[in-house]
């Protein structure tokens, strides 16, 4: 849209607003259907991990004391400080003819894959060498194998979100692919296969070890995610086009700090970062206290239909609700099933008749609002980058990303090394197989269940003076529309300009 075109307006909030932002951006789709289902399959087959299960196998298969797993990473901080810093700045400032994001998502997926499939497969390389949880041989493969993965890790999703977050400039287009990309339940599929292997093999029914089903499936998985997320690369694109002019890292700065949704955001999720400490307790929970992984299955079964339901009247409830209200009813919801389930657990851990049912509702709980904890905290980041977008005029995707990912992973590295080091404070006995006592079994199940509520209730507080209405946005969408046309104007000007004097020259 040039400048020059007559602007209709519209009634939005009492105010007038151009009557083209709700045509030329919420109502005009720039996905194609071939894109879209390589959104929607690409997006489940990326769900195929088990990153869940890394730190029981760490401890329990790998053989890694926890008081180094613990050390090393808050000893990552400091080198996510710098290198994430880094590979912030190189690619807000990378402008190819492939794009911003592309060519760094090509660069890293493999590396990324082998160094993830590293720690997996290790086991099998020393399991004849009978090292003990503190031998320095150990310590030094885990420290590489795990700096390497950190550090390809962090390029590789750098590029990944900065692409999710410019394959089309449409709002409305962006909450139908994120919902679309989160529909299917399928992350959960690797979980249940993986828990009826561990308990087959417990029982010795299908020939092989359950350290061997971890390092199976732990490495079917990623090649499968992985080759998923290849195909999504190839064919998603690029859509939201980049100033010429080169970001400097003051730029990224004033974006990110000048934006006060940013950082209202930012802070809830570092506040909210605290209630990761359950992380490392869940594996614990049902292989340790109920006794059978299998049993993870069983009790999400009822709530599973709830799932795909969900996303049925979110559209219903995105036009009731604010955006804000949604967010605090995806978190309220499953804190409130999950305090009922513990009220009336923690007595009756090894009565199954109690705990099944008790987990079956948190689980429903949890299904209720799935869509919306799926969708909402997404969509909210991408109209926050936007709105930078709107009040700078540049978009610094990924310097953006890097701080507020920073700050939240440092809150997680320490609740990760804290939960971690809690293990051996808990009288929890390392080992496949243990038979842990009742009052670890407690202890396993709040660190899992209300502890890290009552860790992570600090993050409702930002959140209460989070505001962007809908005239707001309206206003914003048109505005970039237009900004974002005229650079691709001059843009073909300046093209046809240079051919010009080529010919001229000639």
């Amino acid at each position: 849209m040039s400048q020059d075109t007559e602007v209709k307006t519209t009634q939005t909030g009492g105010e007038d607003v151009p009557k083209a932002a709700t045509e030329s951006v919420y109502g005009k789709r720039y996905v194609g259907a071939k894109e879209l289902i390589t959104l929607f399959v690409t997006g489940e087959v990326n769900k195929f991990n088990l990153e869940g299960y890394l730190s029981y196998f760490m401890l329990n298969v790998f053989g890694l004391d926890s008081r180094i797993i613990a050390a090393f990473a808050l000893a990552t901080l400091a080198w996510d400080l710098i290198n994430d810093s880094i590979f912030a700045y190189i690619v807000d400032r990378t402008r190819t003819r492939f794009g911003k994001f592309k060519p760094w998502a090509f660069a890293t997926i493999g590396p990324y894959a082998v160094a993830c499939i590293a720690l997996w497969v290790t086991p099998l390389f020393i399991g004849d060498q009978n090292w003990g949880p503190l031998s320095w041989q150990k310590i030094v493969i885990y420290c590489v194998i795990s700096v390497l993965k950190e550090t390809i890790g962090t390029l590789y999703t750098c590029a990944i979100n900065g692409l999710n977050s410019t394959y089309t400039p449409s709002i409305d287009d962006k909450a139908a692919l994120i919902a679309l990309d989160n529909i299917g339940d399928f992350e959960k599929v690797p979980s249940y296969v993986m828990v009826i292997l561990l308990d087959l093999a417990a029982v010795g029914a299908i020939g092989i070890s359950v350290e061997n089903v971890y390092i199976l499936m732990g490495t079917l998985t990623v090649v499968v995610s992985f080759s998923g997320m290849f195909v999504r690369i190839c064919t998603i694109k690029e859509r939201i086009v980049q100033v010429e002019e080169k970001p400097k890292l003051s730029d990224g700065l004033k974006n990110f700090f000048g934006n006060r949704l940013q950082v209202l955001l930012t802070l809830s999720d570092i506040l909210s970062a605290f209630g990761n400490v359950g992380g490392p307790f869940s594996n614990m929970f049902w292989l340790d206290v109920m006794g059978s992984a299998s049993l993870q299955v069983i009790c999400g079964v009822p709530a599973s239909p709830l799932t795909y339901v969900s996303y049925m009247y979110l559209p219903k409830l995105r036009k009731k609700f604010s955006t804000k209200a949604l967010w605090y009813m995806s978190r309220a919801v499953p804190e409130i099933g999950w305090i009922v389930a513990f009220l009336i657990g923690f007595n009756n851990l090894d009565n199954l008749w109690v705990m099944i049912p008790a987990l079956m509702f948190r689980e429903m709980c949890i299904s209720a609002v799935y869509s919306i904890g799926k969708v909402i905290p997404q969509l909210m980041q991408q109209e926050i980058i936007d709105y930078g977008e709107w009040k700078t005029g540049k978009r610094t995707e990924a310097m953006t990303s890097f701080i507020a990912g920073l700050a939240t992973k440092i809150v997680t590295q320490v609740q990760n090394a804290v939960s971690t080091a809690v293990v051996s404070l808990i009288g929890y006995e390392a080992g496949v197989g243990t038979v842990q006592s009742m009052r670890t079994k407690q202890a396993i199940f709040a660190m899992y269940s209300v502890i890290p509520i009552i860790l992570g209730a600090l993050a409702y507080i930002p959140m209460a003076f989070y505001n962007l209405d809908d005239k707001t946005k309206t206003i914003m969408y048109h505005e970039l529309t237009e900004r974002r046309n005229n650079i691709i104007k001059k843009s073909q000007e300046n093209i046809i300009e240079g051919a010009e004097k080529v010919n001229e020259e000639a």
